[in-house]
């Protein structure tokens, strides 16, 4: 009888195994935050630092992404299936610490490379938010994007065409005649025309961009307003931390003891995510400030 009980039991394990896929116990599904907390530190928040201290007593959780779904070129895959976040304020600044997978630093450079990245979005107007990709017209987004290859550029100067292909043989390469010391400000302006127009995507700049959106294909980047980021990768892990000003003219506001919204868009270069290939939040994640 003993036999036949424990052979019933192991049938209907196989059989929950089929069904199921184990019959051990299975780890708990990540609790995905429902309602981003920010709390109050007593700390300088102007100097973006994924290592500081007062990140130790900051609760974090699990925000849900999933391959973009809404606008070709999508990605296969979801390449990154959460992304874990903690936030503060003092008052005039909040600092949002970001982490998530990613076996592969990836700062571009390359013909065909492209950079990590990741993007916080808020509304920009008080009311209803407007829909959560990219916003809608008259009812804009700002977005705060960071990007390993801003920050390269930024700490340790943007590489040379030498520097990416030291093995190629060329007398003078046009985009790098601006950098001579004979060059002339009009043959500059000949070989980059962006500077002469003053186009902000042309200049090495922060590790951040700050962007105005009203729907697909509508991005336009703005002058910053103070916000700044520091990305760290380490053993297959990045720790980001990008910080901004509680109030931009012009842009968006977070309230303190209000209810505001923010979602997340998440590249791994090293996948090939680029533009549209990413993994975002499909809804809002409401966020108050105490």
């Amino acid at each position: 009888m003993t036999r036949t009980k424990t052979n019933i039991q192991a049938a209907l394990c196989l059989l929950g195994s089929a069904l199921m896929g184990s019959c051990h116990n299975e780890p708990p599904a990540p609790k995905f935050i429902t309602q981003l907390v920010v709390g109050k530190v007593a700390a300088d928040l102007s100097t973006p630092d994924p290592s500081a201290e007062y990140w130790r007593n900051v609760p974090d959780g699990p925000v849900l992404l999933t391959a973009q779904p809404m606008v070709a070129p999508r990605p296969e895959t979801t390449t990154t299936e959460s992304v874990m976040v903690q936030a503060v304020h003092d008052g005039k600044r909040v600092a949002f610490r970001l982490r998530w997978k990613d076996t592969e630093k990836s700062e571009a450079g390359h013909l065909g490379e492209f950079s990590d990245a990741l993007a916080l979005e808020f509304p920009v107007k008080e009311g209803p938010p407007p829909l959560v990709m990219m916003g809608m017209k008259d009812n804009p987004v700002h977005l705060f994007h960071w990007r390993a290859q801003y920050q390269r550029d930024q700490e340790k100067g943007k590489p040379s065409m030498k520097d990416l292909y030291p093995n190629s043989s060329i007398d003078i390469y046009p985009m790098e005649f601006k950098d001579l010391p004979a060059a002339k400000e009009a043959a500059t302006d000949q070989f980059a025309p962006g500077r002469a127009e003053g186009n902000p995507q042309a200049y090495v700049k922060a590790s951040i961009d700050e962007i105005i959106a009203e729907g697909y294909s509508t991005s336009s980047v703005q002058q910053g307003h103070g916000s700044a980021a520091k990305g760290e990768w380490k053993n297959g892990e990045w720790a980001l931390v990008i910080v901004r000003p509680l109030i931009i003219e012009g842009g968006s506001t977070l309230h303190v003891s209000g209810n505001d919204n923010i979602a997340f868009a998440v590249w791994q270069g090293g996948k090939g995510e680029v533009g549209s290939r990413k993994c975002v939040t499909m809804a809002w994640t409401p966020m108050r400030i105490q």
